[in-house]
């Protein structure tokens, strides 16, 4: 799968060296170059599963810090989508991604959450909790939703040069595709809001570089411990 870039259309809030952090690290760069180890990517499956666990109390965190109806209307419908609720019933995103662990024979018990991931699950529900919205939409936006299709098509070439089968990736490819219709509701909240005022840019940006910060920590955790291993 080629990598699906950054669209232009994000010129302007978010920001090109957030991006080069996150290429930069050791995990995606092996991605990247098809350099990656099975050990690396099942241990991303693994600890991105301890944190995509949360998304739904990130989610319900900045909703309710949410005082405009109608952007509360328009995040809760991103809700029930990851939760199978949506306007098309599916299958909920929580367990397409157990059955993708289950289909690599990837098991939670099999490796405990590493301090990065914890820091990264915190810091990303301190943000959302924030009752200054804009720090929550900084992080769930900017340092989450908007980059998922970028950071995930980036892991889809990892899995692909290690030779895994596509039907086992569906989480993945899902996501690369309905999270940039997430992204950019978020988006119009944020653009709204900084037409309203444009100091609170301070804000967003104080919550999507924490989330990017704490995403970078998580990325390179996961190849430091396969470095510890060989």
């Amino acid at each position: 799968m080629a990598i699906v870039q950054i669209d232009a259309s994000w010129e302007g809030i978010l920001r090109p060296e957030w991006i080069r952090e996150l290429d930069e690290t050791s995990f995606l760069s092996r991605c990247r170059e098809g350099r990656v180890s099975r050990a690396e990517l099942h241990g991303f499956v693994r600890q991105q599963g301890y944190y995509s666990r949360n998304f739904t109390r990130f989610l319900n965190a900045l909703i309710a810090n949410l005082l405009d109806e109608a952007d509360r209307q328009a995040l809760m419908q991103n809700l029930f989508e990851e939760m199978g609720l949506g306007d098309v019933k599916s299958t909920p995103h929580s367990q397409i991604y157990r059955d993708m662990m289950k289909t690599m024979g990837i098991r939670f018990e099999d490796e405990a959450p590493h301090p990065a991931t914890v820091r990264l699950v915190e810091t990303m529900f301190a943000c959302c909790h924030n009752e200054n919205a804009m720090i929550g939409l900084g992080a769930i936006c900017l340092g989450a939703e908007a980059i998922v299709p970028h950071v995930y098509s980036t892991v889809l070439a990892g899995f692909e040069a290690m030779g895994e089968s596509k039907r086992h990736l569906e989480f993945f490819t899902l996501h690369v595709g309905c999270d940039d219709e997430h992204a950019i509701t978020m988006r119009n909240i944020i653009v709204r809001r900084l037409q309203a005022d444009p100091k609170s840019r301070v804000d967003l940006e104080y919550g999507a570089a924490k989330a990017i910060a704490a995403r970078v920590a998580f990325f390179e955790a996961l190849s430091s411990r396969e470095r510890v291993a060989a």
